[in-house]
């Protein structure tokens, strides 16, 4: 008999993980989200897989683009985090309230600057379970920063 959800949720919010901004481009509109279903898979090719909402407009914009970008959040961007987690319309434009930075990468998707380090992948394999889908993305290029991390524990960002 399977686990209740919100059992199992209680269960995994105990697993410390760290907090990205997964972004791509489509229809040359910038999209994305904060997700911690984030992993790396193989380094031979290098690849990770994201997981996120089917229905989540980034879901399908990384579905028309075929590409997406992980931004690992560093331990002050908190605010980012949380305003990508938003529903808010055009998350873009309040960059730079927050005092963010953006540019978009010869790969062609955003790079969030101050990010610890931003993965460019081309997708290269996906399957769909329950509310998600899972993006296998072929690794690149790589951009990295130093700091410390962001993470996720327990329903609350960590920063220390």
């Amino acid at each position: 008999m399977p686990v209740d959800s919100a059992d199992y949720r209680n269960a995994i919010s105990r697993f410390l993980t760290g907090v990205t901004i997964v972004t791509t481009v489509a229809d040359d509109k910038p999209s994305g989200l904060t997700a911690t279903a984030i992993a790396s898979v193989t380094l031979e090719p290098p690849t990770l897989l994201a997981c996120l909402n089917r229905h989540s407009s980034t879901c399908q914009a990384i579905i028309q683009a075929g590409r997406f970008t992980v931004n690992v959040l560093a331990n002050d961007q908190t605010d980012l985090a949380k305003l990508f987690a938003s529903r808010e319309a055009d998350k873009f434009q309040r960059l730079a309230e927050l005092g963010q930075g953006l540019e978009i990468s010869a790969f062609g998707t955003p790079h969030l600057m101050g990010a610890l380090t931003s993965i460019d992948c081309a997708v290269s394999a996906t399957t769909d379970i329950g509310t998600h889908r899972i993006f296998f993305g072929e690794v690149h290029r790589v951009r990295c920063g130093e700091g410390s991390p962001l993470g996720y524990f327990r329903g609350a960002f960590v920063d220390r």
